[in-house]
């Protein structure tokens, strides 16, 4: 149980490092919750300050998710602890982190590309499928959020196909609080005022 409270800590914290907050203040000496929508996320950071920037934040988060669940996995190893227990825990609570960030007065991002990170270093199939499913949503409705909605949700279809209880009851959460933290993006979908990529206004 020792194990499973450090693990849930180290990756609340990680989870915690906002990398959108750091890039706004370095590149552009701003709060990124000010700006734009004023989420705490990859979307908002592109469309406020350029892909470049963008790409960073989106890779910094994809990042803290792997490296929450390569520390769970190692320390599980060493410890004897169920390695496969230990990297969902990691995914649980580096997305909280993220989603909440204690340090960020809780007003975070909305989990996606800490999402798809932290399940990378689980099940990389599944990951990349639920990406490729994403770009293709992307690809077709220039619609950042109806992907990230869609491309999380299949995840818990796919982990039952592939009979994998602790799997569903994961991803079943993920997608939960992708499709929370995106309430206002569907409201705007369901009535047809969401942004479209690329667009300004």
């Amino acid at each position: 149980m020792l194990v499973y409270l450090v693990i849930i800590v180290v990756a609340y914290l990680l989870g915690n490092i906002s990398t959108s907050y750091i890039i706004g203040k370095k590149l552009a000496g701003v709060d990124i919750r000010t700006q734009g929508s004023g989420n705490a996320g990859s979307t908002n950071v592109l469309r406020t300050m350029g892909k470049k920037a963008g790409a960073m934040t989106f890779g910094g988060d994809l990042l803290k998710g792997m490296l929450a669940v390569f520390f769970a996995k190692i320390l599980a190893h060493y410890t004897g602890a169920d390695e496969l227990t230990s990297a969902y825990i990691a995914v649980v609570f580096v997305v909280i982190g993220h989603n909440w960030p204690a340090f960020l007065g809780f007003k975070g991002g909305k989990g996606v590309a800490t999402s798809l990170g932290s399940m990378l270093a689980v099940n990389p199939i599944l990951a990349l499928s639920c990406f490729a499913f994403f770009l293709i949503i992307v690809a077709v409705t220039k619609y950042v959020s109806l992907g990230s909605v869609l491309g999380i949700c299949i995840s818990p279809i796919l982990m039952l196909i592939t009979h994998n209880p602790k799997g569903i009851l994961v991803t079943l959460f993920l997608s939960a609080s992708v499709v929370y933290t995106h309430r206002a993006n569907i409201k705007r979908l369901l009535n047809g005022t969401e942004r479209k990529l690329g667009e300004k206004k």
